[in-house]
This record gives structure tokens, sequence and C-alpha cells, in this order.
């Protein structure tokens, strides 16, 4: 015999008026971006490997967040604002390197190549926000599937 399945209650009630964008989420997820990304992309310089910079972010915007009285939501946009720094520097001490050793550039040290890897990391993140836009409805708001 099968369970009847469970009505499914969200944490947070779509009727309760709760903010998820604030100043104060958003200053401390960038501040982690920089501090996680710049930590991410030594690390993974020196080491070969990175971390996944969302549990950091995730403690560290949870303690902050509480002292001011800040909403489940409010942390949530800010780990993900976060952990967003761990993603990019990865993305660039993999890729970069990997065009420097093909010899992509003459020199690495020109504005020309400085340019050309930035427009590299804003089409990698454009098509990684692309993405994960498409495979939202198929991964999240399915109602077949069970989430998380």
């Amino acid at each position: 015999m099968s369970e009847p399945m469970k009505k499914y209650q969200p944490y947070v009630p779509a009727d309760k008026p709760m903010t998820e964008f604030t100043m104060r989420a958003l200053l401390l997820g960038l501040i982690m971006t920089v501090i996680l990304g710049a930590a991410n992309a030594y690390l993974g310089l020196r080491a070969g490997q990175t971390i996944a910079a969302t549990y950091p972010a995730a403690v560290i915007g949870m303690a902050v967040l509480r002292l001011f009285r800040g909403s489940i939501l409010e942390e949530n946009m800010a780990r993900t604002v976060g952990s967003i720094g761990e993603s990019v520097a990865a993305g660039a001490i993999f890729t970069i390197p990997a065009f420097v050793i093909v010899k992509a550039w003459d020199r690495f040290d020109t504005f020309e190549a400085w340019w050309q890897s930035s427009a590299l990391m804003m089409v990698g993140g454009a098509l990684g926000i692309l993405f994960v836009t498409l495979l939202r409805r198929v991964m999240v708001e399915d109602p077949e599937l069970p989430f998380p």
C-alpha cells in the first residue's frame, strides 16, 4: 500500500509579504562575491581546484543578516549573489590559462588580451544564465517532479 501524498506546504506562504531583494542583502552578497571570488581564484590557481563558495556564503549570510533581523529570503539572496564570485572565478581561472597555453594571444599583458578575456567571461556568464533560465521550468516548476 502506498501512502497518500502529503500536501505541499511552502516554508514561506505566498500570502505572507516578505522582502527578498533588499539593499543590505545585495551589498552583503557583493562583498562576499569579491572576497570568496578572490579566495577561490587564488586557490584554483595555486592548487588546481576550487571549493563551492555557496556553503561559506550561506553561513556568513545567515550570521550577518540574523543580526539585522533579516528574512530567510534575504539570506537566500545574499547567498546566491555571494556564490556567483566563485563561479566567475572558476570560469576565468580554468579558461584563460587554456587560451594562453594554446597561444590564442601573443602576449597576455595587452589591453586587447584583457578585453578578449573579459568578453569571454561575459559570454560564458550570459550562456550560463540562458541555460538556467531555459531549464528552470523543467527542473523547478514541474509539479510532477519532487523538489528539491
